[in-house]
């Protein structure tokens, strides 16, 4: 055998081993909540789901996929990348879907780097279509970060006094986001030189996507659009189960259970986004089930909608496909 063939044979065994715990870790978690909630009483909310408000639920996850489509796109032109709006948004629905199916939930990005990197194997295209998939879905996790401490903020303030160890909460906080901040300073500081020099390029390009003319009110707009469509969803959630929650309630708690999303132990966050549910929801006097039925419905109605991702890989080959062309 090869050495090419050896390690392609250790990423596939790699790549089912990952799959495999942590499809076991969503199981596990998903157990453990079910037997700490109440699996009847998660199955009752369940039994009464409004499926028009799930309908509804299910469009505004298209317009959510469309919107970050377009948001690759312009990222990319901003990159220097040439990507149409049709085929940025058709290649993000199939990213999306494989996001969900796939451990690690950055497999469809990966997949979305490679197929429209631009023509040519050099590293330059790889680099560009690499940079434009990462700030694309950076620029997203910054919105959502910022909505989330925004929330938070507001609710500590206006219920703040009715939570036990708000103040601990608080500054515990802002423990984590000052020892995070040190260790981003401490990397930057010490890194290798040849560490440091990509991270400068990535800098360089970052400031090329959100901060080029006009582009910074774009990318804001967009992704503060894409982030009210997953509280969107969210809240449609709560409604279908009927265990609605407050505009202040979603704003706040919302945002947190999809970071915890970001934790890459389950597949799609299932398992860890239930477990943040059920512990935060009795804050906005909600039961912990109620929280544990509007995940679940979340992540069903996630899934749905992405599936048109699944007719366009049917209708194209698996593997890479021809790079893109600069116009």
């Amino acid at each position: 055998m090869r050495p090419i063939d050896h390690v392609a044979a250790g990423m596939i065994s790699y790549l089912w081993r990952a799959r495999s715990i942590r499809v076991l870790t969503a199981a596990g978690l998903l157990g453990l909540v079910a037997i700490g909630v109440g699996d009847q009483a998660v199955a009752a909310r369940l039994d009464r789901v409004r499926w028009p408000m799930i309908a509804v639920a299910v469009l505004l996850v298209q317009a959510q996929i469309v919107l970050s489509g377009l948001r690759w796109r312009m990222t990319a032109q901003a990159l220097g990348q040439a990507l149409s709006r049709h085929r940025a948004v058709a290649e993000y629905y199939v990213a999306s879907l494989l996001n969900q199916v796939l451990p690690g939930g950055v497999s469809g990005d990966v997949l979305r780097a490679a197929r429209n990197r631009p023509a040519g194997d050099n590293r330059v295209g790889w680099t560009v279509a690499v940079h434009a998939v990462v700030i694309e879905r950076l620029a997203g996790q910054a919105a959502l970060v910022l909505v989330a401490a925004v929330g938070l903020l507001i609710w500590l303030l206006t219920h703040g006094h009715e939570i036990d160890g708000a103040v601990p909460l608080v500054a515990g906080a802002v423990s984590v986001l000052a020892a995070a901040g040190l260790l981003v300073a401490a990397a930057a500081r010490w890194a290798p030189a040849r560490l440091a020099r990509l991270a400068g390029i990535f800098a360089g390009a970052v400031r090329a996507a959100w901060l080029g003319p006009g582009l910074f009110l774009r990318q804001a707009g967009l992704s503060l659009a894409i982030v009210a469509g997953y509280l969107g969803v969210f809240a449609l959630a709560g409604a279908a189960v009927g265990a609605p929650l407050s505009f202040p309630a979603a704003i706040a708690l919302v945002p947190l259970v999809l970071l915890t999303m970001l934790v890459p132990v389950s597949i799609a966050g299932w398992g860890v986004r239930e477990t943040a549910a059920a512990a935060l929801w009795p804050l906005a006097g909600a039961s912990a089930a109620d929280g544990v039925a509007t995940s679940i419905v979340y992540g069903l109605v996630s899934l749905v909608g992405a599936l048109p991702g699944a007719m366009l890989l049917l209708r194209r080959r698996l593997h890479v496909v021809r790079p893109v062309r600069q116009a």
